[in-house]
């Protein structure tokens, strides 16, 4: 009888870690599954954005010549490739002066096409305004699918879970 005892003491002492554990790798999955809509809902705004923004380009744009003023290249990790963009500066007609980062690979000093809004001249693009589209509609689509698909993709598989009666696993987990 006293190993008996012990024996329940001893797993005792140690339900507090199963506990933590559980809690931890529940809290870490319901993280992930919180971002990924949050990321989607991200690019989907990003690319209903640049919808818009290639719409008033599109159009009201004016063309101008600008100089670059700054370069810098970014990666999105390991395996990636590199985005090169280029601030560059040029006048509006207003006689105002503007700065803005746009994609594209040239050097400081050279002279570069821009296509602004005259209502917005951040909105500005060295590229083609079916570029910008594209962009638009990759992040879309991109954002729909991380956002909505994964949403219905939990709701379906939460759905056929409970019509299929299987029960979650002896704590409920799993």
């Amino acid at each position: 009888m006293g190993s008996h005892k012990g024996g329940r003491a001893k797993r005792g002492r140690f339900m507090w870690a199963r506990w933590i554990l559980i809690v931890v790798l529940c809290g870490g999955g319901v993280v992930i599954a919180l971002c990924v809509p949050i990321i989607g809902f991200s690019l989907l705004a990003d690319g209903v954005e640049e919808m818009g923004a290639a719409s008033a380009l599109s159009d009201r744009g004016r063309h101008t010549i600008g100089t670059v003023q700054d370069t810098r290249a970014e990666s999105s990790g390991p395996g990636s490739g590199v985005d090169h963009y280029m601030l560059v500066g040029f006048a509006a007609p207003d006689g105002g002066r503007h700065d803005v980062w746009v994609s594209g690979e040239k050097d400081v000093g050279d002279a570069a096409r821009v296509l602004y809004d005259p209502r917005d001249p951040e909105v500005a693009i060295t590229g083609s305004v079916t570029g910008k589209r594209v962009d638009g509609i990759v992040h879309i689509i991109g954002g729909a699918i991380m956002s909505i698909g994964v949403l219905i993709g939990y709701a379906v598989g939460g759905w056929s879970r409970l019509r299929s009666g299987r029960p979650r696993g002896a704590h409920g987990i799993t």
